[in-house]
């Protein structure tokens, strides 16, 4: 504790003899990181109220499996990805695009990435598939920290399952939600205001394409409003 005392002392008299600065301009790097710091928490809190209400909407897997079997939809040959940030339940770009056109690729793969702390993953540990039924299946790929996220090569290794085989993830399709947040204030945890300022940057968030690799004419978007 007597060692904690000094350092503090010494901290504060650093920080006295360096207080006169403010008013001669060290205000502004102190404001520049204040605002960074508040949009920062402003796009994490905003995420993670997004999420809450995302898991709320999203069907059951067993549920939606029973629906597609009680009520067959078209069935499109080939294959499609449907990129979707959680492990569970079914994304709601699929089920918003599958009750609006009642159509479903043959050969659905509800693809996942996480992370690990590892710098790299052996190809014997990048994919992990769960068949889920009615040509549904769930597929999660592991990328070290030093890895590029390109899936289209993650999907090579794991199209060499006997449950996947004949799918070309160079030819299949791609979907990708474009949620559109609508700051409506009905979600507690933060200002009506702040959820708009969340919404405008989540709008001007970066594509998840590019990020994974998946080459534009492969990418279809599904539009999505979510009410925080």
């Amino acid at each position: 504790m007597a060692v904690n005392g000094l350092f503090l002392i010494i901290d504060l008299i650093f920080v006295a003899a360096n207080a006169t600065k403010l008013v001669e301009g060290g205000w502004f790097p102190l404001l520049l990181a204040a605002l960074v710091a508040f949009l920062m928490l402003t796009w994490r809190t905003g995420w993670r109220l997004l999420e809450e209400q995302r898991s709320r909407l999203r069907q059951r897997e067993d549920e939606f499996i029973a629906w597609v079997l009680r009520s067959p939809p078209l069935r499109l040959p080939g294959a499609a990805a449907i990129f979707t940030a959680a492990q569970e339940g079914i994304p709601l770009g699929l089920t918003h695009h599958l009750r609006h056109n009642r159509v479903l690729h043959e050969r659905v793969l509800l693809l996942s990435t996480v992370g690990s702390n590892d710098p790299y993953i052996a190809d014997t540990e990048r994919v992990s598939l769960i068949p889920l039924g009615a040509g549904i299946t769930r597929v999660v790929l592991t990328f070290g920290f030093m890895e590029e996220p390109y899936v289209i090569d993650a999907l090579k290794l794991a199209c060499r399952d006997p449950g996947l085989q004949g799918i070309d993830p160079e030819q299949m399709t791609y979907y990708f939600r474009r949620v559109m947040v609508v700051p409506s204030g009905t979600a507690p945890g933060m200002a009506r205001w702040r959820k708009a300022l969340f919404a405008a940057m989540h709008l001007n968030a970066n594509l998840p394409a590019a990020y994974f690799g998946v080459p534009t004419t492969q990418v279809v978007e599904v539009g999505l409003e979510v009410e925080i």
